[in-house]
């Protein structure tokens, strides 16, 4: 495998406490042992991560600081951002009813026929039914 598209909820559960589970483990371990596997996500990505970063502040259950430093692992895992037309993400996302945000990853999975990685139900059906989940 060259690349994988990596959404926010993988990414987060790599970070958040109580989030880990095997599958994403084995999921974060071959994102940081595979420096040539190319993590690829949606210029939203960022928005997303931070935000889910904010709100676990905002519900105490973790520190700004540690919000701060679980961006800073993040980010030095290198994802590579993909530029995408918001009209074609609109259609990925009316074609397999799912948000315009999940279809944006479904969108870059699909393009590069990288695997989709993520523990959302909602777009794990629709990469499904493309083979792109893996």
């Amino acid at each position: 495998m060259k690349s994988a598209v990596v959404d926010a909820s993988v990414a987060l559960s790599w970070v958040l406490p109580g989030e880990d589970t095997q599958h994403v483990i084995k999921l974060r371990d071959r994102a940081s042992n595979n420096r040539s596997i190319s993590l690829l996500v949606p210029p939203t990505f960022w928005y997303e991560v931070a935000n889910a970063l904010w709100v676990a502040t905002r519900r105490e259950r973790i520190s700004p600081d540690i919000a701060r430093e679980a961006l800073g692992v993040l980010r030095d895992l290198l994802f590579e951002e993909w530029d995408l037309d918001p009209a074609e993400s609109l259609n990925t996302a009316l074609q397999h009813e799912i948000s315009v945000y999940d279809a944006a990853y479904l969108q870059i999975a699909m393009k590069t026929g990288s695997p989709l990685w993520t523990v959302d139900r909602l777009p794990v059906r629709a990469s499904e039914r493309h083979e792109y989940y893996r």
